[in-house]
């Protein structure tokens, strides 16, 4: 097995007796066991008449086994041990995937294995359980890439599987006179789940002796029926679906225009890579490109080359753009302009020298690749073992053995306007047919013949030219020796009036990459909902400035980002350090220059806009949470607010606020990685010649939050016209002390998987629900959630009050062992070693940003937590969270389905929110 020199796991391929085709992963530093079985049994397997019935098994499963026939409890024991647990369902593979204590793999295991060897299907699960695939799919009605995936699945060929409705719902999976669909349940289970078919991965601290012998314990049982792959006869596309256009109407302002060719899927394609070559070409950004002709000709805002549905003897290669309104009247000169850069890239680009230098590019990144979290080690890898050699399970992502012209050229052969199907999503077109399931409009019509003429032409625009090569790729491949007073931890190494470096040399993960953060400080920058929308505007035109030149550092493995937040603007940097310098210069140079382009000022302005008044038809749960970060975080505004003040922005504001914005500076700068001090300085030096400003006065921002201790019971509601309801409650911490974390903590990890057991699984409220941790500025929380195609408001809140009300009982009635398990569980969660450089990086980011210089946080939650005893748990769910003695905000919308049950009981409405917080105290981080 090809194994990549700075990974440090143990690996070992087996197959059981029963053909289940097992990886074991020994991962001697790993502080979690985590397991994965995948089977190849998808949606296309669902029979005609039972479209959904794949997905509804994955939900199913989880329910119920004779070995824990209680419904939950597996996902209480993960929980209960400190794990996750999740599953999905694809068009030709259904995954299944946990993590877990070490200590308690063996017990998971024999409760995970019972899914594949004697699941319940007791009745009542299903009728319940229909309910909520029911609602998992009304959930996504007004989803616009829901909808649109269901147009796709209606203009393919009818015949093949991909056309069928993959998620079920309570029309497919009735009960009928002559199909009971438990019956079909299990049929379809028994015609279909094979070990043969599936492939499990495990990974953990564990010897790969002991891995072995627990793949051997707990899945030699699972029965192999023999059963071959499906085998698919007809083709995505046939004559009839080629030279399509469709266009389809969404929700949301959104105009994405789509081109697809069906091309040959070969499995051994992996080890070449064809196809992420040409991608790599068509969706260069550079000067030159075709990104760039289109962007400059005001066509488009972004381009995305090499996406498109696949399968294991089907595939789609598509270019995807976001179209400007001016795009919109030149779709045929785009799709031109698609052809010419084909054929400049048949003509002259397949040389053994391009391809090389993507080669490199992948194999610094396996080399160097950064260690994952294993629940994600092992979701990977499954779904590699169902593709890839047993010898490039770890290698095939990145593999390209070698320069093959003519495999590469077959590819283009198929990008010809005869293979060419179009899609457009846009508003405002013609539409005469309606999709089943989603409603969509769409339409389908033919190309003309003046349009195939003209993208047939033989003409290239001079304009279009391949990339240059890459300047950004890394050198300097090998870690910098440590300096020898170097500490574990980052120091300020300089102090100067309104600028701060930090630095530290990191010495465990020894890889040739590092991490710049720069965090400028402006309370300028955050003095009003207007100045808040001028810094993302600036933000936002400096990143469309520096895309073409910084194009290549990105395919090389840097990456940057620039975003705005509650005190200013912050930028990263990441990935090898090598060539990190000439990004920062070129960033730095950029934005010295500041140019403010009136064209690209209105469209960025456009997207902005276009960006949050489409945030406003999300989802009813995302639209409260944004109302309620909006209402207690004043320098966070809610879309509606920033949207009002961005109609009153002019180009003409932007040189004046930006100077203004840099004349009250403070800047907090951290190097870390395979850095010494002297390349931190020397960073650092660049950094201030580019922010130097005359009369420079040094201020941090205040980062307000309205506190909620003594306001009672508070509601806000937001009126959506959408059918399902929603209710947020919110629980704030008045303290940030480390016992106040631990307490907040402690109670979503022993809450959490009950909340979710009770509102969704018994009482079928809706599929979105939960229980999580929330804290803002610094200050523990905790929200409870539902969105609900079955009930008003007013019921909703009555459901999680009675499951608050209720849970002090839960608690004393809890065993000793199980209340020591959960705690020690969490407890081994908050102590868990950063797993990569990124994740240290960012750690010791955010203790920077806490002023927690001895970066002692993490160690005085655990302490805090490790004290907490029951009494003290009880104590707090009964005088912090039960309802009659609360201090919470409750977020709710009234669904259009549900208005009887609108009004909510029990709790203050807050009228004006200016009002509200000049009630309210307020911390000032």
């Amino acid at each position: 097995m090809h194994v990549s020199p700075n990974d440090h796991k143990h690996y070992r391929y087996i197959t059981l007796p029963n053909a289940l085709r097992v990886l074991l992963v020994n991962d001697p530093h790993a502080h979690r066991s985590a397991a994965a079985l995948s089977v190849n049994v998808g949606h296309f397997h669902d029979p005609v008449e039972r479209q959904g019935l794949a997905h509804f098994l994955e939900h199913m499963l989880f329910l119920g086994t004779d070995q824990c026939p209680v419904i939950g409890d597996f996902q209480r024991f993960i929980s209960q041990h400190g794990g996750h647990n999740n599953a999905w369902t694809g068009t030709e593979h259904t995954t299944f995937f946990f993590d877990i204590r070490p200590s308690q793999f063996a017990a998971s295991l024999d409760r995970f294995s019972a899914f594949f060897i004697s699941p319940r299907f007791d009745a009542d699960a299903v009728d319940k359980e229909r309910q909520s695939v029911d609602a998992e799919y009304r959930m996504k009605l007004n989803d616009d890439v829901r909808r649109i995936y269901q147009v796709h699945k209606e203009t393919i060929n009818p015949n093949h599987p991909f056309a069928k409705f993959s998620v079920g719902s309570v029309e497919t999976l009735a009960d009928r006179d002559d199909s009971n669909v438990r019956d079909d349940l299990i049929a379809f289970y028994r015609a279909n789940y094979s070990a043969n078919l599936m492939t499990l991965a495990l990974t953990g601290p564990q010897s790969l002796d002991e891995l072995e012998r627990f793949a051997k314990q707990y899945f030699s049982t699972i029965a192999n029926h023999h059963y071959p792959e499906l085998a698919i006869n007809a083709p995505l596309v046939t004559k009839s679906e080629q030279h399509q256009w469709v266009t389809i109407e969404p929700l949301k302002e959104v105009r994405k225009l789509t081109l697809a060719f069906s091309v040959p899927e070969s499995p051994e394609q992996y080890r070449t890579k064809p196809l992420s070559y040409i991608a790599h070409l068509l969706g260069y950004e550079g000067p030159g490109s075709l990104m760039s002709l289109l962007k400059n000709k005001g066509y488009i805002n972004t381009l995305s080359a090499g996406g498109g549905i696949s399968g294991r003897d089907f595939r789609e290669f598509t270019l995807g753009f976001s179209l400007t309104p001016l795009g919109l009247s030149h779709l045929d000169d785009i799709i031109t302009y698609v052809f010419q850069t084909i054929a400049l890239i048949r003509r002259d680009g397949l040389q053994p020298w391009r391809y090389q230098e993507k080669r490199q590019v992948q194999e610094l990144a396996f080399h160097y690749q950064d260690p994952q979290r294993p629940i994600d080690t092992v979701s990977h890898l499954v779904m590699n073992m169902q593709h890839y050699a047993p010898t490039d399970l770890l290698y095939g992502d990145y593999m390209m053995t070698g320069f093959d012209r003519h495999q590469i050229q077959a590819m283009l052969q198929h990008m010809s306007v005869d293979n060419l199907r179009v899609m457009l999503v846009a508003k405002g077109q013609h539409y005469d047919q309606r999709a089943d399931w989603y409603h969509t409009p769409y339409a389908v019509k033919r190309f003309s013949a003046q349009q195939i003429a003209k993208w047939k032409t033989d003409y290239i625009s001079p304009v279009l030219t391949l990339p240059d090569p890459n300047p950004y790729i890394a050198d300097a491949l090998h870690p910098i020796a440590i300096e020898q007073d170097a500490s574990e931890e980052p120091s300020l190494i300089e102090e100067l009036p309104g600028f701060r470096l930090w630095h530290g040399q990191e010495s465990h993960f020894s890889v040739p990459k590092g991490h710049i953060y720069i965090a400028i400080d402006s309370p300028h920058a955050v003095a009003t909902v207007k100045n808040i929308v001028m810094t993302r505007l600036s933000v936002e035109m400096l990143l469309e400035a520096l895309n073409e030149q910084a194009y290549q550092a990105e395919i090389a493995g840097i990456n940057y980002n620039l975003y705005a937040h509650q005190g200013g603007v912050t930028l990263t940097l990441s990935g090898f350090n090598d060539k990190q310098p000439l990004l920062l210069e070129l960033i730095l140079k950029t934005f010295s220059q500041r140019s403010f382009n009136p064209e690209r000022f209105e469209t960025i302005k456009a997207q902005l806009q276009r960006s949050w008044e489409n945030a406003e038809k999300n989802k009813p749960l995302s639209q409260l949470y944004n109302s309620m970060t909006g209402l207690l975080q004043p320098n966070n505004p809610p879309y509606h607010a920033l949207l009002a003040a961005l109609e009153t922005v002019t180009l003409s504001d932007l040189p004046d606020f930006v100077d203004a914005m840099l004349a009250t500076l403070h800047v907090d700068m951290f190097v870390y990685g395979n850095w010494h001090r002297h390349h931190a300085k020397a960073l650092a030096e660049t950094v201030k010649d580019s922010l130097r400003v005359q009369g420079q006065a040094y201020q941090e921002s205040v980062r307000p939050l309205t506190l909620l201790e003594g306001v009672g019971t508070v509601s806000f509601e937001r009126p959506l016209a959408h059918a399902e309801s929603a209710l947020l409650v919110y629980y704030q911490s008045p303290s940030t002390d480390p016992k106040a974390v631990a307490t907040y903590t402690l109670a979503n990890h022993l809450m959490s998987a009950t909340f979710f057991n009770e509102l969704r699984t018994k009482q079928q409220l809706g599929y979105m629900v939960g229980a999580n941790n929330l804290p803002l500025n610094r200050h523990p929380g905790l929200i409870f959630y539902v969105q609900s195609p079955m009930a008003g408001p007013n019921q909703l809140m009555a459901a999680i009050d009675d499951f608050l009300n209720a849970f002090f009982m839960v608690l004393l009635e809890m065993t000793e062992a199980r209340w020591q398990s959960s705690k020690q569980s969490l407890l081994a969660q908050v102590r868990e070693p950063d797993n990569n450089l990124r994740a240290r990086a960012q750690r010791y980011w955010i203790s920077i940003g806490n002023k927690d210089y001895q970066y002692q946080r993490r160690e005085q939650v655990a302490e805090a937590m490790a004290t907490l005893s029951r009494a003290d748990m009880v104590r707090f769910v009964v005088n912090t969270l039960k309802p009659r003695t609360a201090d919470r905000l409750v977020m709710h919308s009234c669904g259009t389905d549900h208005q009887q049950d609108a009004h909510l009981d029990g709790t203050y409405p807050i009228a004006d929110i200016a009002a509200f917080r000049a009630l309210c105290q307020r911390s000032e981080d």
